[in-house]
């Protein structure tokens, strides 16, 4: 059994400690559904992270796909926590790099997201947002998160902060209910890999469950 697991992760500066879980919970997780799991589940891990329009070519950080995990955390060596305007961050456009940009390719797909502010525009914010009529680039919600499903990716989020409520309401109300995980940062760092240990095998068991096999 293969599967596809892709991060999509706010790389703002306030979202330091969730990379660093990402890139040390990946090789536990990886080497759980191999050696554990009954049958084995062979991984492919990938990369997405957004920031925010006014970050221009650091906007988004694309990794592909790879079983290696070794090759997964040089790869996440490079990324820092930084950018970011205001509030809200390019949500919309890292979800849409992540569905049309990386090479899915394994029958069970999973996409797990991470932030800790909403797309831009009023429907998901009423905070200080330089684009409160939406996406600039002309996304919605419906156009990204439709396509998701039709490439057949599970989406499962996990949440930092309460300003994500509203995004979580409106994204279910497109796509049904999903599964929102417990992100908070943790005084230890190793309970943040933990929780990234948690959610990857939980989100990866339920994404084959729904697929019946």
């Amino acid at each position: 059994m293969e599967v596809d697991l892709c991060f999509v992760m706010d790389c703002t500066g306030s979202m330091g400690g969730h990379i660093e879980g990402a890139k040390n919970s990946i090789k536990k997780v990886v080497e759980y559904m191999e050696n554990i799991m009954e049958p084995a589940i062979k991984i492919r891990v990938g990369f997405c992270g957004y920031r925010d329009h006014c970050d221009g070519s650091n906007r988004l950080q694309i990794f592909d796909f790879t079983y290696s995990c070794d090759e997964f955390k040089n790869r996440l060596s490079g990324v820092s926590a930084s950018g970011g305007g205001d509030s809200p961050e390019d949500v919309l456009g890292g979800l849409n790099a992540a569905v049309t940009s990386m090479t899915w390719r394994n029958p069970t797909r999973v996409l797990l997201h991470i932030g800790d502010y909403p797309p831009h525009g009023r429907r998901f914010n009423n905070t200080d947002d330089d684009y409160p009529n939406g996406d600039p680039n002309g996304l919605t919600a419906e156009q990204v998160l439709r396509e998701m499903q039709s490439a057949g990716i599970y989406y499962f989020f996990g949440k930092i902060t309460e300003h994500t409520e509203t995004m979580t309401r409106v994204f279910q109300s497109i796509i049904g209910e999903y599964p929102v995980f417990d992100f908070k940062i943790t005084p230890n760092p190793e309970g943040l890999v933990e929780k990234f240990f948690d959610a990857a095998c939980s989100a990866i068991n339920t994404a084959i469950t729904l697929r019946g096999e």
